[in-house]
């Protein structure tokens, strides 16, 4: 692979009403009411689990690249790497 770039996102949080985290994601999809849907069966309560979220939701959360930046320094900085100014 050439020129190998990251890309740069935010993570959901999923969990059961129970409290615990998906094992393994069964499916993601989109609904015609334009949301996201992920669907996982829970192991600790043994229930089937849907979390929506409306993609307009998703845009608005997504990275903006100077952030992506500013966090890059951050980590950067927070590990003894200076920066040239």
């Amino acid at each position: 692979m050439v020129g190998r770039q990251y890309m740069s996102y935010r993570h959901f949080s999923l969990a059961c009403g129970c409290g615990a985290a998906p094992a393994r994601i069964e499916e993601v999809g989109v609904t015609d009411e334009r949301e996201l849907v992920i669907h996982w069966w829970c192991a600790d309560c043994q229930k089937l689990v849907y979390a929506s979220k409306p993609l307009s939701d998703c845009w608005r959360e997504c990275p903006h690249p100077e952030e992506s930046v500013k966090f890059d320094e951050q980590f950067l900085e927070s590990i003894g790497v200076k920066l040239p100014d």
